[in-house]
């Protein structure tokens, strides 16, 4: 007996452990979806994975691809797997994903100890006068900012605001930097909620 076409069985779907591509078609920003694979690889403990992301951009390997093919284009590609290796570089030994708040310059405003955060800090200050005149993206400095977020135990960026701070940041009137700076030195700032990428 032949089955008619509507009742061949689709193919099920991938095991927990493993993570699908981005849907062709989906609303959600790109940023948020690529930070919610990111935080699936933490939650569901795929530090392999997370390992691979941690490697040097001249060692490539499927997770990078897999990283890469959450960018909407193809000029974006390198960016989004260089925030992968940040967001992994501040997972290095967590089991739970921490998806951030705010923008870099909230997160490095907390560098620092009690009494000397942010501008006060000389040290955090010096970074990030760093990070905001540069005119291409200051990788270098961008995983230093990580490593003393995470050495300090402070709360990282947004994960999702920073891949598109990021895609803006050599935008005419260099918006990224500007805003960046402005949370950076202004006391107790209030900015709009942004998406930090959790999956509800």
């Amino acid at each position: 007996m032949t089955l008619a076409l509507f009742d061949i069985p689709q193919p099920s779907p991938p095991p927990d452990n493993e993570q699908a591509a981005p849907a062709a078609g989906d609303a959600t920003p790109a940023p948020v979806q690529y930070v919610a694979w990111l935080g699936g690889l933490v939650h569901t403990h795929q530090y392999g994975k997370l390992a691979d992301l941690r490697r040097p951009v001249t060692a490539d390997s499927p997770t990078h691809f897999e990283a890469r093919a959450y960018a909407p284009t193809e000029d974006l590609r390198a960016l989004y797997r260089q925030v992968g290796f940040l967001f992994a570089r501040y997972h290095a030994g967590r089991t739970k994903p921490h998806y951030g708040s705010g923008s870099m310059g909230t997160a490095v405003r907390a560098i620092g100890y009690d009494g000397a955060r942010g501008p006060s800090n000389p040290g955090a200050e010096r970074l990030m006068m760093r990070i905001l005149p540069a005119r291409q993206i200051p990788w270098r400095h961008l995983q230093h900012a990580i490593e003393r977020i995470r050495a300090g135990e402070t709360t990282p960026p947004s994960w999702a605001q920073l891949v598109t701070d990021l895609t803006q940041w050599t935008e005419r009137g260099r918006p990224t930097p500007q805003a960046w700076g402005d949370d950076f030195y202004t006391r107790r700032r209030t900015t709009p909620a942004r998406t930090n990428g959790a999956v509800k």
